[in-house]
């Protein structure tokens, strides 16, 4: 009977071991050498950067809203020391799926390589943000695609998703945790109980 326990709770023990790992394994999974996507969202600020030569262009803009217009940043530097680039020519275009492009206004500021960009209001939907760039007559251009145009809603609609989905990991985690202290706890007293009745019966 003993050994039986020990042996079962051996299984209980490597499956919760198993079972943890399952549910945490895809949080923590490691790429390797996979590169930093081109996009960032911090704080309702979207980032793009691209490399167009010599150059990196970063655009930086707060999460595009149906029907509301807003404004855009853009950077450029130098790739190899990061030094300001003043002498651009920027062009911002924005193109539905539809195949109408909307030109944003863009505006050079007092700071060297740092440019403002006007977007106008658009529809929602998906679009493609095209950042072209002249230096000395070369014209490159950079594209960003899956730019998304959404209710508010819909991303707190997701969020909320993702705070249910960890409050359920953790409900598990905590469920699988009390189920371990129990059979602990039988463990011991079954093997307190053994020992009694050695004892009675060597007596």
């Amino acid at each position: 009977m003993r050994i039986r326990i020990w042996v079962w709770s051996i299984f209980l023990v490597a499956a919760i071991s198993l079972g943890s790992t399952f549910i945490f394994a895809h949080g923590g999974e490691d790429h390797g050498d996979q590169k930093p996507p081109a996009t960032a969202t911090v704080k309702g600020t979207v980032s793009q950067t691209a490399r167009l030569g010599d150059i990196e262009l970063m655009i930086k803009y707060p999460k595009l809203l149906p029907d509301t217009a807003t404004s855009a940043k853009l950077f450029f530097t130098n790739f190899e020391t990061n030094a300001p680039v003043d002498k651009v020519s920027p062009l911002i275009e924005i193109e539905s799926t539809s195949g109408s492009v909307t030109v944003a206004t863009v505006e050079k500021t007092g700071d060297t390589g740092i440019f403002n960009a006007k977007i106008p209001a658009l529809p929602q939907g998906t679009y493609v943000l095209r950042a072209k760039i002249t230096v000395t007559g070369k014209t490159d251009t950079a594209a960003f695609s899956g730019i998304e145009i959404r209710p508010e809603s819909s991303a707190t609609s997701i969020g909320g998703f993702a705070w249910l989905r960890n409050i359920l990991i953790a409900a598990i985690f905590l469920v699988v945790i009390a189920l371990f202290g129990t059979l602990i706890f039988f463990v011991l007293k079954f093997a307190a109980n053994d020992g009694v009745e050695k004892e009675t019966v060597s007596a």
